[in-house]
């Protein structure tokens, strides 16, 4: 059997996906609320179509693989293997492998557990709430979805009845407004929109004299550039909201690790990492952020605006560890 989780913004809109994928043979196991949509997980008895066993290959290679070489713990190789497959660093996969037994003394048997217990020790998850307490204003390389998260974050708030006005940095004149107010399907005069640092500066005063709350969709930044780097720490230091890395999960282990390195000493607390749903190998995206003592806050499963931001747990993660499947989202044996 396989089983799989899918996101969505409603109930009838998971059920359309997994019927797409799964087929109309696939049973729905449970459902749940989260922030801005829901999460269903249903399974299917059919390995077509590019499903596979619970077990993902690597993980049944490398069992097989160990076999009379004498090895004391064989889960310990499996999760590493597994976080190697994924692209992650050697040392960050000998240390998840290490602490994946827990120093509680628990000795799991699941790998799943084993990377969930590890990862916990290593990775700090930290979700923004759907009622921000601080402005926010979403950074980022180009390319890596921030524009799109934006939009999820102000629909997932809408949901919640906890309305956050979304603005659009268009300092680089890229018309960033109209691809905002799209992604929302709203007409441009519904957003705000600032067109140089004084237009930011004067919106941000207007709407906390109304004691209102924004997410800031700031225009792409290289993280290589020392130039670009400079202006984003003056920028967080004068408009004083939470800058949150918007960072994809493709891409080179280590460019991810000196963007995200780079990122955390402008200021960076928390990331959002996208593109979850068109990668295999996402280790390296999440040694990354770890490595640079960057929180995960929630982690983009699908392209859809509703429901597309799942809050970020190290059972989460491990999940998207245990993928091995070209299109698979999030895989969560025994979700509630």
């Amino acid at each position: 059997m396989r089983m799989k989780m899918f996101a969505a913004e409603s109930f009838e809109a998971a059920k359309a996906m997994i019927f797409a994928e799964m087929g109309s043979d696939a049973v729905i196991l449970s459902e749940r609320e989260i922030d801005g949509g829901v999460e269903v997980r249903a399974a299917t008895d059919k390995m077509g179509g590019g499903m596979v066993p619970n077990e993902p290959l690597f993980l049944r290679e490398a069992r097989g693989n160990n076999h009379g070489r004498g090895i004391e713990n064989p889960l310990f190789s499996r999760v590493r293997d597994a976080l190697l497959w994924h692209g992650a660093p050697q040392r960050f996969a000998d240390r998840v492998a290490a602490e994946s037994a827990g120093r509680s003394g628990i000795q799991h048997t699941d790998p799943e557990d084993a990377i969930a217990e590890g990862v916990s020790r290593l990775v700090a998850c930290d979700p923004i709430l759907p009622r921000l307490d601080r402005d926010i204003v979403l950074v980022g390389p180009p390319g890596h979805g921030r524009t799109a998260t934006a939009a999820k974050l102000t629909r997932r708030a809408a949901v919640a009845r906890a309305e956050i006005m979304p603005v659009a940095a268009d300092l680089d004149g890229t018309a960033g407004g109209h691809q905002l107010a799209a992604y929302l399907e709203l007409e441009q005069d519904q957003i705000r929109v600032a067109r140089t640092p004084e237009d930011l500066f004067g919106t941000l005063r207007a709407l906390r004299s109304e004691n209102r709350r924004c997410v800031i969709d700031l225009p792409a930044i290289n993280p290589f550039d020392d130039d670009d780097m400079a202006s984003l720490q003056d920028l967080i230091a004068v408009i004083r909201a939470e800058p949150v890395l918007v960072m994809s999960a493709e891409g080179h282990p280590e460019d991810q690790a000196e963007a995200a390195k780079s990122f955390a000493r402008a200021g960076v607390k928390r990331a959002i990492l996208t593109k979850l749903d068109v990668v295999r190998r996402r280790g390296g995206a999440i040694a990354a952020l770890s490595s640079a003592g960057i929180a995960f806050s929630h982690l983009a499963v699908t392209p859809f605006i509703g429901g597309g931001l799942v809050p970020a747990a190290p059972s989460r993660l491990a999940a998207l560890l245990m993928e091995d499947a070209p299109g698979d989202v999030i895989a969560m044996k025994g979700a509630a």
